[in-house]
């Protein structure tokens, strides 16, 4: 079905209730933004508020802007950085830090010439190993030379020293390394990023540039003269502004130091704020559309007098600013200026620049974009899928429309709707979108293996940011289906079968009972499954080799599932003729474990007493009446897990060989006393002649705690134990000669 339409309303594509499977749209939306490389780049008024600031209370108003990014982990930097360290000249190789070699962007191992993500603020000064968000907090994270930075190490920055004999341009000595010339501003400013972004709020550590040296493992990094001096040496070029633009898009926070240089001096240096300030930037509307004219606002005061002039300087390129519009008071120290109006698709730059009686004074570079207006049709995802495995629009140009669920970097998934066939994959490497976009997207449609996809993407249209997702499909693990392709999907209580996904191509497998699932660990977020937890997995659903998997994408896509099944023997050790060892699948709740009534032990056999492990909740140790060599069953009934759920008649059988056998003639009798005891006891037995022995302390995991040698006289004899420092617990004492032993239960309070 097709329908005309002169306008639709932006709301109408953010609103996730509606289905366009009904019709195919023919269309003129006014659309807030085509995709470009520029969209991301230094918005209007990103730095409203720092303004007439300098030192401390300049960095802390850094850090309000700049803090609470979205994190990612230290293992996505892998496919942010194919984007942001990107070889101009070659889009498939990251640019190497420190060497400046152009490299396979996926070559990372432990090889010399392999890659490695290096910390420029090395993780060890402040010890934030594993720690989110500082770990992956991609502004820190460069591609570099396995072997240099290994010799790199967690030195602190500073001149002179060694030519490095991989690294040509770089010097080192035992505690310092000099970066080559063309990086030098760059590592200068990740330093200084570190220092704003970190200042101890949320959690995180308080970071610290310091003009010294060797202060690991202190959270500080050095050497701050040498780091300013490098900034003025080297300012940002391309390839860094291009860094923090990707990173931007990514992360939703900026390096300051790369847009405006000289708040570096402001803050650490000795430059003073200048007798000009720009502040309160605004352009209306906010998302022009072509041809609309756009109003841009500022705020600009002189300290030392009236101000002569100020002038609004612009172009399509950032390193080219030279066309000159001059800006008219508005009132209350605001300037504006009428800028024309441009065709769809177009990034505006722009800075201003005012003048007093000590002189001209420039702002920050920002820009604004300007969305084209979309005319065509508009083809739902849900035609686009057919409700069959080959959609009828393979090897055609469509355009559809979805909220975006998942962003891998070069693939994405967008959806318009809950519930079957209302996903599709997009493959459109370094588009970059996020979660919750809405957007429109053109291109072609193929069948890859079966699996439906559009690629050749020749137009992106973001309509709006931080839309709801549409609610994850439930389906059971064994469900995976045509249906479901691409859709956000959740697999409810799905225990892991399989956590070795190592050797699977990053993949592990979860079974609600219904059949087997494939969970693949994506190259933005790795999780660590225990085999045999239940799991609540949540993703888009994926078709490629022949198999279905769901696609984690966030810390929330696996949660704990609620625990539906009762504990299991997982090992039975009965340690001695009085004394079972019980292991079960899962930590059992005191109360029941400890219930002599839940357990009977057959040939005769009573339960004594029970007690639990010290700290380990799935072990519990059975004292009996005495065993002789045989065949036993141990049957647990009520024995539950903190979730409620309990044994039924558990019935496991062993087989005992009497420990009688290789009892210690020459002792008649054992005693320990005090048992409880605490850290001190005594060891009481009586020997029928003089002799050598060894004394053995095991905790009941089969762990060697004490040994020593012992001289026994005919007689009583009375040992002292004590300042062995034993855990709360279960322990076995062991007096024995070659084969022959006597033993002891000793219980530590």
């Amino acid at each position: 079905m097709k329908a005309n339409f002169n306008q639709i309303e932006i709301q109408h594509w953010m609103n996730l209730n509606f289905k366009l499977f009904i019709m195919r749209l023919t269309l003129s939306i006014l659309l807030l933004s085509f995709f470009s490389v520029a969209t991301f780049a230094q918005p209007t008024g990103y730095y409203n508020g720092t303004e007439g600031k300098t030192g401390d209370e300049l960095k802390t108003a850094l850090h309000e802007v700049i803090n609470d990014h979205l994190a990612y982990s230290y293992f996505a930097a892998k496919t942010i950085m194919k984007f942001s360290d990107v070889d101009p000249g070659n889009p498939d190789n990251v640019i190497l830090v420190y060497t400046g070699r152009s490299q396979a962007n996926n070559d990372y191992g432990n090889g010399n010439d392999q890659l490695n993500r290096e910390h420029v603020w090395a993780k060890s000064h402040g010890n934030f190993l594993d720690m989110e968000p500082m770990y992956g907090d991609v502004h820190n994270l460069k591609p570099a030379d396995k072997s240099v930075n290994t010799d790199k190490s967690n030195k602190d920055f500073d001149n002179g020293g060694t030519q490095h004999s991989e690294a040509t341009g770089c010097y080192y000595t035992a505690d310092t390394w000099e970066a080559r010339d063309e990086v030098k501003g760059d590592i200068a400013r990740i330093i200084f990023y570190m220092d704003a972004r970190y200042e101890g709020t949320n959690g995180e550590i308080d970071l610290t540039v310091v003009d010294e040296i060797n202060t690991y493992p202190l959270p500080e990094h050095g050497k701050l003269s040498t780091l300013l001096q490098w900034n003025q040496q080297d300012p940002p070029d391309e390839f860094e502004r291009n860094r923090n633009n990707v990173i931007f898009s990514w992360q939703k926070n900026r390096n300051p130091f790369i847009d405006n240089p000289e708040y570096a001096e402001l803050i650490w240096g000795e430059q003073n704020l200048s007798s000009i300030s720009f502040g309160e930037f605004s352009n209306t509307p906010a998302a022009p559309v072509q041809s609309e004219l756009i109003d841009v606002d500022v705020k600009v005061i002189s300290s030392q007098g009236t101000l002569s002039d100020v002038k609004l300087y612009w172009g399509f390129d950032y390193e080219n600013l030279g066309i000159m519009m001059q800006m008219e008071p508005s009132g209350g120290d605001f300037y504006n200026v009428t800028m024309p109006g441009h065709s769809g698709g177009t990034t505006i730059y722009y800075r201003i620049e005012a003048t007093d009686s000590y002189g001209t004074q420039s702002s920050v570079v920002y820009n604004y974009y300007v969305a084209p207006v979309f005319e065509g049709t508009l083809t739902s995802i849900y035609d686009i899928q057919g409700q069959t495995e080959d959609s009828p629009f393979v090897d055609q140009v469509v355009s559809t429309s979805g909220v975006i669920t998942a962003n891998f970097g070069e693939t994405y998934f967008v959806q318009d709707g809950a519930g079957e066939w209302n996903g599709l994959f997009i493959y459109d490497p370094g588009r970059n979108p996020s979660i919750g976009d809405s957007v429109i997207v053109t291109g072609k449609i193929e069948e890859y293996y079966t699996k439906t996809e559009l690629k050749e993407v020749s137009a992106y249209y973001h309509i709006s940011a931080n839309n709801a997702l549409p609610a994850a499909s439930i389906i059971e693990s064994g469900a995976g289906s045509e249906p479901w392709e691409s859709v956000l999907v959740k697999v409810g209580n799905a225990i892991c079968t399989d956590d070795e996904y190592q050797s699977n191509f990053y993949m592990w497998k979860v079974n609600d009972g219904s059949g087997v699932m494939l969970v693949h660990n994506t190259s933005i977020y790795e999780f660590e499954p225990v085999l045999g937890e239940s799991y609540d997995v949540s993703g888009p659903l994926n078709f490629d080799f022949d198999e279905w998997k769901i696609e984690i994408r966030l810390e929330s896509d696996v949660q704990p599932g609620v625990d539906v099944f009762p504990p299991e023997v997982d090992n039975l050790d009965p340690v001695n003729d009085n004394l079972i060892n019980v292991v079960f699948t899962e930590d059992v709740t005191e109360a029941s474990a400890t219930d002599i009534n839940n357990y009977t032990l057959t040939n005769d056999v009573t339960i004594q007493s029970i007690q639990t492990h010290s700290f380990l909740n799935n072990i519990v140790f059975l004292t009996v009446s005495k065993m002789d060599t045989g065949d036993y069953t141990l049957t647990i009934n009520n024995v539950e897990d903190p979730s409620g759920n309990k044994m039924d008649n558990v019935e496991t059988d062993f087989y005992y060989e009497s420990t009688n056998i290789n009892e210690l003639e020459s002792i008649t009798s054992l005693t320990l006393v005090p048992n409880p005891a605490r850290s001190d006891f005594k060891i009481i037995y009586d020997a029928n002649d003089s002799d050598k022995l060894q004394l053995e302390i095991f905790d009941l995991l089969g762990k060697k705690v004490h040994q020593e040698n012992m001289e026994v006289k005919s007689g009583r004899n009375s040992f002292a134990v004590s300042n062995q420092n034993l855990m709360p617990g279960v322990y076995m004492v062991k007096l024995s000669k070659e084969n022959k032993f006597a033993m002891q239960k000793l219980v530590i309070q």
